[in-house]
């Protein structure tokens, strides 16, 4: 979705005497990609500006662009009892925002009169450890130039929007796992935590500890896709590694090809899922579930029936596979080049064992071609 329907704001944070130029070029950058860009004259590019309205107008905007050379700025007499720089101040004011912070490469050249490690009192103490707490509570950019910066920039927050979030499977399966087993009684909250997951496009399933069944994973699968917008399951073992990244349909295919009476079963609870439903169409699928499976395997019960799914059950079924992990620590960025990388056309972006989101390429490219254009 192009940025001009959501008007996303990013406040542009920096010292300006001696980065007027990367702040006018990722201003520029970003206005014409349709952001509502602050700070960028607003205060005549003069470092002393009003801390109160610095401050106001970055924790207002919803993305905060941290830039840092080697000054530290100015610092606020007034109302400043730990004589911060407006700079960092405005990063602070920022905490509840997303902040992105880049940072000038150390091997570029640079003017002395531009450091303050040649001319201030600290010799450029503060500044320096400015840069060396950034770098280590967020992930950083370097820049070179002011074209560079204003790439970067403007590829980051597009990754991040493109980015889409992950629900969790674990209240679902224990919910379908207690309803099949033990009766209506436990049918209360399917509906609701279904209508959650509705509009969730990417959902995480883990093979441990609690244990998915065949059975459970094909109904699973099937609701998912009959009656939610869920694209994606992604398999995690116990570990919350990534397994497998596919279509709630291809599992359900699969899970099919090797027992069908799984998907006779559930076509079955289909038809016999009549309106007015007592709860929910779900909750009546669900319902008749195991009756439904008594019945296409001669009278067997669930329990005489069902398989534990493991890593390797679940690579013998051939399921195609149409995402691939990419892992990273915290404060690394993952680069637009990595994401395009995989041959798979959704990336599971990792960070530090945990996963962060996933990005369709196909849409993240599709949005930088665009963006690219109007640059």
């Amino acid at each position: 979705m192009p940025p001009t329907q959501a008007m996303t704001s990013v406040y542009i944070s920096s010292t300006r005497t001696d980065l007027k130029k990367h702040i006018r070029s990722v201003a520029e950058t970003l206005e014409r990609c349709g952001y509502a860009v602050e700070a960028m004259e607003k205060y005549h590019a003069r470092d002393d500006r009003p801390k109160d309205a610095c401050e106001a107008d970055a924790a207002k905007c919803d993305i905060y662009v941290g830039i840092f050379a080697w000054r530290y700025g100015y610092v606020p007499v007034r109302d400043n009892p730990k004589r911060k720089s407006i700079t960092e101040l405005e990063y602070l004011a920022a905490a509840k925002k997303l902040r992105l912070i880049f940072l000038l490469a150390e091997n570029v050249r640079w003017p002395s009169s531009l450091q303050d490690a040649k001319h201030m009192k600290d010799k450029g103490k503060r500044i320096r450890a400015l840069r060396n707490r950034l770098k280590k509570e967020h992930w950083t950019g370097f820049f070179k130039s002011p074209d560079d910066l204003a790439k970067q920039v403007l590829t980051t927050i597009v990754q991040i929007e493109s980015t889409k979030r992950v629900g969790s499977m674990d209240a679902i399966q224990e919910e379908v796992q207690k309803a099949a087993e033990f009766g209506p009684s436990f049918l209360t909250n399917l509906q609701q935590r279904f209508a959650e997951l509705s509009s969730t496009e990417f959902i995480a399933l883990r093979l441990g500890p609690t244990v998915w069944w065949n059975t459970r994973l094909h109904l699973a699968s099937a609701l998912a896709a009959d009656f939610t917008e869920i694209r994606q399951f992604l398999i995690l073992d116990a570990a919350k590694r990534v397994l497998l990244v596919t279509s709630p349909l291809e599992i359900r295919r699969a899970l099919t090809k090797s027992q069908p009476k799984l998907e006779m079963a559930y076509l079955q609870c289909r038809a016999q899922a009549q309106p007015p439903f007592p709860t929910s169409e779900v909750d009546s699928v669900i319902s008749a579930y195991p009756n439904a499976l008594s019945s296409v395997f001669a009278g067997q019960q669930e329990n005489a029936i069902k398989e534990v799914v493991t890593p390797t059950s679940l690579r013998e079924l051939g399921i195609k596979q149409q995402g691939e992990a990419l892992e990273r620590p915290v404060n690394r960025p993952f680069s637009y080049a990595e994401i395009m990388q995989p041959r798979e056309r959704y990336v599971v972006l990792v960070r530090d064992g945990e996963v962060d989101g996933v990005i369709d390429r196909v849409e993240l490219a599709s949005r930088m071609a665009s963006d690219e254009v109007r640059v």
